[in-house]
C-alpha cells in the first residue's frame, strides 16, 4: 500500500505555528530551512522537515545515498512540493511522488519529452488542454525518477508516459497512480505498488503527530512486509 498525504503550508506563514513547527525539527532541518531567503521557501522546508521528522521516530535514522536519494531502515518515502502544499509517499517499496502548480514550465515541454510524445502532444491535445496535460506528464515523470533513485541523472526526455491524454508506466515493474490533488495543482505517485491511498493532513495535525499529541503518521500504514528494493529487477529504458 502507497500512502500519500497532501499538505497545505500556509498556515505556517503566521509567527506562533511556524515557531511551533520549527521548534519540532533537528537543529539539521531548521539550517536549511534558515537558508532559505523568503518565508515561503521556508515553510515549504519546516514542512517537509515535519514528514523527515516522522519517518525518523517511526522508522529510525534517514541517510542520503550517492545520488542524494534519503532512506530510512524499513520504508520507502518521498517528498515534493509546490506553491504553498508538500506531497509526502511512503511504502515498502522505492517510491515517488511529485506535485506542480499548472502552468508553469510549458517553455520546456519540447526539451523534456521524448520526439514521439512531444509529436503526438502537438498533435492529439487540445491548445485549451496543454498547461494541464503537460503538468500530469512532468508529475509522472519526476516521480519515475524519483522511485528509481535518480532523480535527473535519468534525463526525462529519455523515456516515455504519455500518449495523448493518456499517462502510461514506462516500464512493466513501476505504476504511475495519478492522485486528486488540490485545485491548480498535479500530483503523481509511483512505486510497484499497486493500492493508493491518498488524504489531505492539516499542518496542525502533521505537528501533533509529530510532538506525540496525535496518532502517528504510520498507525494506518503497518509496513509489515519486508521492504523490497526493486531497483535491480527495474528496467530503465
Amino acid at each position: 500500500m502507497i500512502r500519500c498525504f497532501i499538505t497545505d503550508c500556509s498556515p505556517l506563514e503566521d509567527t506562533v505555528p511556524y515557531s511551533r513547527a520549527y521548534a519540532l525539527l533537528s537543529d539539521s532541518r531548521r539550517d536549511i530551512a534558515d537558508g532559505y531567503r523568503f518565508m515561503k521557501d521556508r515553510v515549504l522546508s519546516v514542512t517537509a522537515g515535519l514528514f523527515m521528522r516522522a519517518v525518523e521516530d517511526s522508522y529510525g535514522k534517514i541517510t542520503v545515498d550517492a545520488n542524494g536519494k534519503p532512506h530510512a531502515p524499513g520504508i520507502g518515502f518521498n517528498v515534493s512540493h509546490s506553491g504553498h502544499y508538500v506531497a509526502f509517499a511512503c511504502s515498502d517499496r522505492p517510491v515517488g511522488i511529485d506535485i506542480e502548480g499548472i502552468g508553469r514550465n510549458m517553455d520546456i515541454a519540447e526539451r523534456v519529452m521524448t520526439p514521439a510524445e512531444y509529436s503526438d502532444f502537438n498533435d492529439y491535445v487540445n491548445e485549451c488542454d496543454r498547461e494541464h496535460v503537460f503538468i500530469r506528464m512532468w508529475t509522472a515523470k519526476e516521480s519515475y525518477m524519483k522511485a528509481l533513485g535518480l532523480g535527473f541523472r535519468l534525463p526525462p526526455e529519455s523515456f516515455r508516459v504519455l500518449y495523448g491524454y493518456e499517462l502510461r508506466g514506462p516500464d512493466k515493474n513501476m505504476a504511475l497512480h495519478e492522485l486528486e490533488a488540490p485545485q491548480g495543482y498535479c500530483a503523481t505517485v509511483c512505486s510497484a505498488d499497486d493500492e493508493v491511498s491518498c488524504v489531505r493532513l492539516d499542518v496542525e495535525d502533521l505537528m501533533d503527530s509529530v510532538s506525540g499529541h496525535g496518532r502517528s503518521l504510520f498507525h494506518r500504514c503497518p509496513l509489515d512486509r519486508p521492504f523490497k528494493d526493486l531497483m535491480d529487477a527495474t528496467v530503465i529504458p
